[in-house]
């Protein structure tokens, strides 16, 4: 299952953020998605991997969290990120997991 939009020299934005899914990744690449927060509530998204060679950034602008995945060189995953938003004081509201593993073999070069 391939949840990659758009190819700009490893920077590609996620498909249906905010969901479970499986995305190919090769070293270097920059994986983005904008998941949607709360301010009246407190909420919003934390992440984590499993994995020294993928790092997850976040960045707040109102409303929203920008998430920016970076895919460091020579990473040979499987890589596990969960995602979870919460609010203060309550447990988390939502969560799902991206399963980043690497890109194997020769493949065409639309793929």
């Amino acid at each position: 299952m391939l949840a990659l939009a758009g190819c700009d020299f490893g920077r590609h934005a996620i498909a249906n953020p905010g969901t479970s899914q499986a995305i190919r990744v090769e070293s270097g690449d920059r994986l983005f998605m904008d998941l949607t927060e709360d301010a009246a509530d407190g909420g919003r998204w934390e992440g984590v991997s499993d994995d020294p060679d993928v790092d997850v950034l976040i960045e707040r602008a109102p409303g929203v969290a920008r998430v920016t995945l970076r895919v460091h060189r020579g990473y040979d995953g499987p890589t596990t990120v969960a995602f979870r938003y919460v609010r203060p004081g309550a447990p988390p509201v939502r969560r799902f997991v991206l399963t980043l593993y690497k890109r194997t073999g020769d493949c065409a070069f639309w793929e």
